[in-house]
């Protein structure tokens, strides 16, 4: 709460300041530029985000480059994953009537808390032995003068801040900074918004018009995608404080609210013309993708974690990075050698017939188990995705390199034990297969595998987010070609970056490829196969995901079919941009 009041206060002054003369604002204590500088830092104190969280302790563990403290924190992220299992399953046990469930609460109990008696000792430990990371996993918020410092010249910042009665807007780049203020989006109008596109995204497009595929909206309601809607928010958001972005060619944001399930590529950056059915409105219309490659972070603070903490050669730290002691990074990220150029699992062995052409299932709930693990029953009815299939085949023939499994191949058991080596060596790791939403109950969101014949704690068929986060990688780029997984549930307005792209943070990505809505199996098939193409094109930067995604964007939205950002916008690449 002192947060908000203090940032409502500075956003006062600034109002204040912007009515006065000259010779006001001379004799006022307070200048515009203090006032905005200040209300950037107290907006980043507003924002919460687990997936920053993660991104700043796994930048923690390979900033103090020590062996000891690695295992430690190792250890402490997998305790901490089982104290919130043991939690949730102690839970369900209080819904257990009898002696049985009474003896589950009893067993579950202790081991509960020698769990928790075992995070305190590592805890005392790793502050005792290594006070740096203590500081190091709970970063501040970064100053204009450092953001900027962190910003390569082609890139802008945009902040937003979803507020009850208002969103507040910062943009920056390495030598300006500008803000705004939209009154008309507090928090419930800008859920209200964010919901009426995003339901034009996911249930929309006409089923009448034989110029779009109609594979992810047969059968559901007919809604035209609002573009004036779509452009208002860019007038909010982006325009006004569009002019420190010019010249810039990638733009980073840091949203929250209701904003975090809404890839920011669909927002039209003029208004539209004719009707919004019309069988040009797509290609007629001018998307913010058009004008720059994006990518998000969870927080403004990820910035220094990415590029001064993960990256895979000091060398390649920002000139804006604090000094660094010793050669800690150098011991730890150039430990990995690049055995594989990618790790790919997926095309499960799934029984069900493709329904819709989407790779859209039910929630974690709707195939889960007695107990924690899935019902494999339920796991194999699922549809079969010829897609993912295809589009793994043409990832291998690209690098020959790679480790790719399919089918009886892509298991749990290969992910978690067998090629965990070649996941640690990879630079880039792709899953294609079904990705599920979290549950209503205790059910983690996970991505499905082939199915074995009976499920076991090492191998139930589910790469459930915490089993992700126990993955030990070095990838520059995690693809989660499937279903919706950007987020925890889905909704707008809750938590839009944790679930599966918080467990790929913990595991030591730094930047993750996740969906917002049920994508087309076919559309994303074309979609990654060109955003890989783009990454390794003559002349590109192997490293600009941001910019290799918008190039793949492009070319699925050339086929008039996926005209409709529905196929070609699911996608936000979260991280490191390039």
């Amino acid at each position: 709460m002192a947060v908000w009041l203090r940032l409502t206060a500075v956003v006062a002054g600034l109002a204040l300041i912007a009515g006065l003369s000259a010779s006001a604002v001379a004799r006022t204590e307070d200048t515009p530029q203090s006032l905005r500088a200040e209300a950037f830092e107290a907006a980043q104190w507003a924002i919460a985000s687990d997936a920053a969280d993660a991104l700043a302790k796994v930048s923690a563990r390979f900033a103090q480059g020590d062996d000891a403290l690695g295992r430690l924190a190792e250890e402490r992220e997998t305790l901490i994953t089982t104290r919130d299992r043991l939690e949730r399953e102690l839970e369900r046990l209080y819904a257990v009537d009898g002696a049985d469930g009474q003896t589950q609460r009893a067993a579950t109990r202790t081991t509960y808390e020698t769990t928790l008696a075992r995070l305190k000792t590592v805890d005392a430990d790793i502050e005792a032995r290594f006070p740096a990371y203590s500081e190091l996993t709970s970063p501040r918020a970064l100053s204009v003068i450092e953001a900027q410092g962190l910003l390569k010249p082609d890139e802008g910042l945009l902040l937003v801040l979803v507020n009850p009665e208002a969103t507040y807007v910062w943009g920056v780049s390495r030598d300006r900074i500008e803000w705004a203020r939209a009154e008309d989006l507090g928090e419930e109008a800008m859920t209200a918004s964010v919901a009426r596109l995003r339901a034009s995204l996911t249930t929309a497009a006409s089923r009448s018009d034989p110029g779009i595929d109609p594979a992810i909206f047969a059968g559901r309601p007919v809604t035209a995608f609002d573009r004036a809607e779509a452009h208002r928010l860019y007038t909010r958001l982006v325009q006004p404080v569009e002019s420190v972005f010019e010249g810039k060619t990638t733009l980073i944001t840091v949203v929250t609210g209701a904003l975090t399930t809404l890839p920011l590529a669909v927002l039209a950056t003029e208004a539209p013309i004719g009707s919004d059915t019309g069988p040009d409105a797509f290609s007629t219309t001018n998307w913010l993708i058009d004008r720059y490659a994006l990518a998000t972070l969870p927080s403004v603070s990820s910035l220094k974690a990415l590029r001064c903490y993960l990256v895979a050669d000091p060398a390649e730290r920002s000139s804006g990075c604090p000094p660094m002691a010793g050669t800690a990074q150098a011991s730890t990220r150039q430990a990995a050698t690049r055995g594989f150029s990618m790790a790919a699992f997926g095309a499960p062995i799934l029984a069900g017939a493709p329904q819709n052409g989407s790779r859209g299932a039910p929630s974690a709930d709707g195939v889960m188990g007695e107990g924690r693990l899935a019902d494999v029953a339920k796991l194999r009815a699922l549809p079969y995705l010829p897609g993912s299939k295809a589009e793994l085949d043409t990832l291998k023939s690209r690098y020959p390199r790679a480790l790719v499994r399919t089918g009886a191949a892509a298991t749990e058991t290969a992910v978690r034990q067998g090629d965990t080596g070649a996941l640690s060596q990879s630079r880039f790791v792709v899953f294609s297969t079904h990705g599920l939403m979290a549950g209503s109950t205790v059910s983690e969101p996970g991505l499905v595998l082939t199915p074995p014949e009976t499920a076991t704690e090492a191998d139930d068929g589910y790469l459930s987010a915490s089993e992700a986060a126990q993955l030990r990688l070095r990838a520059e780029f995690v693809v989660l070609s499937a279903c919706n997984t950007a987020a925890s549930d889905g909704t707008p307005g809750g938590e839009g970056l944790s679930g599966l792209a918080r467990a790929f943070f913990y595991a030591g990505a730094r930047s993750v490829l996740v969906s917002h809505w049920e994508v087309s199996d076919v559309a994303t098939t074309e979609l990654i196969a060109d955003t890989f193409a783009a990454l390794d094109a003559p002349g590109a930067d192997i490293g600009d995901r941001a910019k290799a995604l918008q190039t793949g964007m492009k070319a699925v939205r050339a086929n008039r079919l996926w005209a409709h950002p529905a196929f070609w916008a699911p996608f936000t690449l979260v991280g490191e941009p390039g």
